[in-house]
């Protein structure tokens, strides 16, 4: 069942009374045109953004000649497509629904059978709770960093892939895995073709994101912690898509882009917001760091805050002080280049695919990136994010 509606009744008065980040009219025309009897591939179809990036591009009206979807979980996938059917243009568009896991496809025969010229990746393991062991660390690189990348252009003409806000000074795996996606996806640097990512802030209500969880416990009425002192910048799931279009547009070949500060306007405190959510339900909400209380949700809500788990930030930024800032005719956003290419990028990553040993890697890892120290430990993750 889908229960997007549960949560998207959260996002605009907690996160954003607007929709930030709108495309501009110029600019929908140019995607329009760039999309017009094009076979698109969007990988990480039924995920969180890559879901609602299929949605708007039904609503936009785009006619592309043939849509691609591809995702691992197949109950998403059949309800993407259910969700779609309701989008009076979806009828008229060749499409292909794939159940596959980007790891366990050959993509370059995907890309190359169906004579792909758009490649839209949205494919990403996201959580530091994946860094727990070598399998899951070793699946995160393949996923992230290598298996979403094709060997050979084809029919290519462009290539996207999703970023975030912790490629910089990565503090944990993820963060490190995602921006050496960044440095991957820039091998193509030197051919003719169009590339481009973008930095996400934390998408609301997203699967698997904190608020989520808060929606959760409260319906379910049982009790939750979250990390105390921690801000987040978050994006609702329209601005997230919304993002991702404009990456698409022209001038911003080679360019990661990043939501505008200013109007992102502020990182938000994870207690404040769940506060928001918590008197959305109407109870009261109680902050503890020590002690014992049992919900009951007659009409105080209890939150346990705890320490931030090892791997986190209490803060995310979304460019660092050696990246330049380019300015963009849309005010809403801004842009870095994407990193250059070196030949040790594809050295760390063959490297860290043959380490057998969690500890090593780590150390390994650590050496390689300034911002990384290995965790401690990662006990009592599941009590926070």
């Amino acid at each position: 069942m889908n229960s997007s509606h549960i949560y998207s009744q959260f996002e605009k008065p907690v996160i954003s009374k607007f929709e930030r980040f709108k495309i501009l009219k110029n600019d929908l025309i140019e995607l329009k045109s760039s999309f017009n009897n094009k076979i698109i591939l969007i990988c990480g179809a039924a995920g969180s953004i890559g879901s609602q990036f299929s949605k708007d591009f039904f609503d936009k009206e785009f006619n592309p000649k043939m849509l691609i979807f591809l995702d691992k979980d197949e109950n998403l996938l059949t309800e993407l497509n259910r969700e779609l059917l309701l989008f009076k243009n979806f009828k008229k568009i060749k499409k292909k629904f794939i159940c596959s896991d980007l790891t366990s496809i050959n993509i370059d025969e995907v890309l190359s059978k169906n004579k792909v010229q758009i490649y839209l990746n949205f494919a990403a393991i996201k959580h530091v709770r994946s860094e727990e062991n070598i399998e899951s660390i070793k699946y995160m690189f393949e996923t992230n960093s290598i298996k979403f990348l094709p060997k050979k252009i084809n029919n290519l003409k462009k290539i996207f892939s999703i970023s975030t806000d912790k490629t910089v000074k990565p503090s944990s795996i993820l963060g490190i895995s995602k921006k050496l996606m960044e440095m991957n996806l820039s091998r193509f640097n030197q051919r003719k073709i169009f590339i481009s990512s973008v930095r996400f802030a934390n998408v609301a209500f997203s699967n698997g994101s904190i608020l989520k969880y808060i929606v959760d416990r409260l319906m379910q009425k049982k009790s939750f912690g979250l990390p105390e002192n921690v801000k987040r910048f978050f994006l609702t799931h329209k601005e997230s898509s919304n993002l991702c279009f404009k990456s698409l547009l022209a001038r911003n070949n080679r360019k990661i882009i990043i939501p505008n500060p200013i109007v992102l306007k502020k990182d938000f405190l994870l207690s404040d917001l769940a506060e928001k959510i918590i008197r959305k339900f109407n109870y009261i909400p109680k902050f503890y760091k020590k002690g014992k209380f049992k919900n009951n949700y007659k009409k105080n809500c209890y939150v346990l805050l705890t320490p931030i788990s090892d791997g986190q930030k209490h803060y995310e930024e979304l460019f660092s002080e050696n990246e330049k800032i380019f300015k963009d005719p849309d005010s809403s956003v801004y842009k870095v280049d994407l990193p250059i290419y070196n030949k040790k990028v594809s050295a760390i990553l063959r490297k860290v695919m043959k380490i057998k040993n969690i500890k090593i890697l780590k150390k390994y890892l650590s050496a390689q990136f300034n911002n990384y120290n290995p965790p401690r430990k990662h006990a009592n993750i599941s009590k926070t994010i």
